[in-house]
Order: C-alpha cells, then sequence, then structure tokens
C-alpha cells in the first residue's frame, strides 16, 4: 500500500509521525464481466478515531478513480469488512482505490492523545470531511483477462522493428506498452526464432529480462516520470499481486519471468539437439 505525505491543517494518522497508532487496509477485488467487487478490510488503532466511528461521527472511506475513462466515486461504511461494487463499463486499464478516514460532522475541540510533540497542547476544529486517517492507496487492472499471478509479457512489452540497420537495442518507456526496438539485422534474426517454445527462454533472457529489470526500478521510485503509463499500472499490479513489490529488482524480474536464465539455456539446449522440432508457442 502506497502513501504519499500531505500537509493537513490538523494532525492524521498514518500521515508521516503525525500521530501514534495505526490504519491499514487488506485489499482485495474480483473482476466481472458486468460489475466489479471491491472488498477492503479495514484496521485501525486509534482511541479518539475509533470513538468517532462508534459514535457514528466518522467512517472509513474507499475512493475510486480512474484516470482513462475519468471515473471517479466514493463508498464510505463504517464496518470494518465491507463489500462494494462498481460497473464493469465504466473503467478500463488501471483503476486506483485510496483509502480513508473521514469526519462526518464537525468536531470541535479535536484532541487525539499521541500527537507529534509539534502538536503538543492544540486542539482543532475539524470540519465534515476532513481526513481524519489515511491509509494509502493501491491499483489494480481493470481487465478480466488480465491475470497477474500467470501475466504474458504482451500486456505490458513489444518488440519491434526500428529504423535503424544496425546498431544497439533501443528502449522507449513513453508509450503505453514499454517498446524495445530492435535494429533491422537483428530483428531479421529475432523474426526467424520467435514463434518456437525452445527459444522463448533465450528471448526471454536476452532481450526481455534486462528492460523488464529496469522498469521496476522505475515503478519502485515513488517519483517515476512513467506513473501514468499502462505498463507502469500493469506492472505495478503484477508486483504487488505476487508480493514482490519491495523486492530487488533483479530478484523480483526473475521471478515474474520464471528463471530465465535457467529457461535460456534450457532452451539453447534444445536449439542445439540434432533433428529437435520446435513446437510453436
Amino acid at each position: 500500500m502506497k502513501v504519499n505525505a500531505k500537509s493537513y491543517p490538523h494532525p492524521v494518522l498514518g500521515n508521516e509521525d503525525d500521530l501514534d497508532g495505526s490504519f491499514s487496509v487488506d485489499f482485495r477485488y474480483e473482476l466481472g464481466r458486468k460489475e466489479i467487487l471491491l472488498l477492503p478490510a479495514f484496521s485501525i488503532k486509534s482511541p479518539a478515531i475509533e470513538e468517532l466511528i462508534r459514535k457514528n461521527r466518522a467512517s472509513f472511506l474507499a475512493e475510486v478513480e480512474c484516470r482513462s475513462t475519468f471515473f471517479r466515486t466514493c463508498f464510505s461504511t463504517r464496518k470494518p469488512l465491507e463489500r462494494f461494487s462498481i460497473p464493469a463499463a465504466r473503467v478500463r486499464e488501471r483503476v486506483t482505490v485510496g483509502f480513508y478516514v473521514c469526519a462526518d460532522e464537525d468536531v470541535k475541540g479535536y484532541r487525539p492523545s499521541g500527537c507529534h510533540p509539534d502538536y503538543e497542547g492544540a486542539t482543532f476544529d475539524v470540519e465534515k470531511g476532513d481526513v481524519l486517517a489515511a491509509g494509502g492507496f493501491c491499483s489494480f487492472i481493470a481487465e478480466k483477462e488480465f491475470d497477474p499471478l500467470r501475466p504474458p509479457v504482451s500486456s505490458f512489452m513489444a518488440i519491434r522493428e526500428g529504423r535503424h540497420h544496425e546498431g544497439l537495442m533501443e528502449i522507449d518507456y513513453d508509450e503505453e506498452k514499454i517498446a524495445i526496438e530492435l535494429s533491422k539485422a537483428d530483428w531479421r534474426e529475432y523474426a526467424g526464432i520467435r514463434g518456437q517454445k525452445a527459444a522463448e527462454g533465450v528471448l526471454h533472457a536476452a532481450i526481455v529480462f534486462p528492460v523488464l529489470v529496469s522498469a521496476i526500478q522505475h515503478v519502485q521510485n515513488p517519483n517515476s516520470d512513467y506513473e501514468g503509463k499502462n505498463w507502469f499500472g500493469r506492472l505495478q499490479t503484477i508486483l504487488e499481486t505476487k508480493g514482490l513489490r519491495e523486492r530487488d529488482p533483479l530478484e523480483a524480474a526473475q521471478k515474474i519471468l520464471e528463471n530465465p536464465v535457467a529457461r535460456a539455456l534450457s532452451g539453447f539446449s534444445a536449439l542445439l539437439e540434432p533433428g529437435s522440432e520446435h513446437e510453436d508457442s
């Protein structure tokens, strides 16, 4: 779960060290043909905020946004376990869900215990709708056929023929899919072996693997320039679903490609075996 620090006029739980305690969300989702189910499980430890929720003066909030379709909506609840749904037709590509606790009414003289020393002795007048706790946000890809546990490389990366007759491989991260451009000479060699099952591991290790390591580094960079690209959202979802979000990029790339070096060595053996037949992938 990613959290962006912000400046608030009052202490907010989860915003750096404003307030002692914790606010976390275990988020799951289910993709359907007609609707997408959002299944957050809220967990909060803060006496002042918990009391406001019990007294119906504050609620958990899930803010859903899809930049591709400009869809945006919010759901609120006071239950720790909840079930929301959104129309599948209203979103596509990456959907971001942010989690908060917000005031349902004005709260005069708000003074939670465990505040940062900068707030010591101060009280605050919180207005209806103000954020009391920030639980970060996560994202998912709103495509039923996209399985982040078994993602095809083609879902976020494309290999194509470049403009130069010879030369080095070039990478373009500014497109919706990462574009790997091979020189015309290399493209001819690539076109001659792609589609052979034994060659898949070789191609992954030689071409896809180093690019994927670099792409993961971009995703792990909190100030990445590519956050709005479709490939970024897909790869981010893959990393989060597989539990690789904080792993070393080299390790994460190998796990996503299912040990490309071993598969490449096995592929070489198959390709060099006399009289071997190769199946199309």
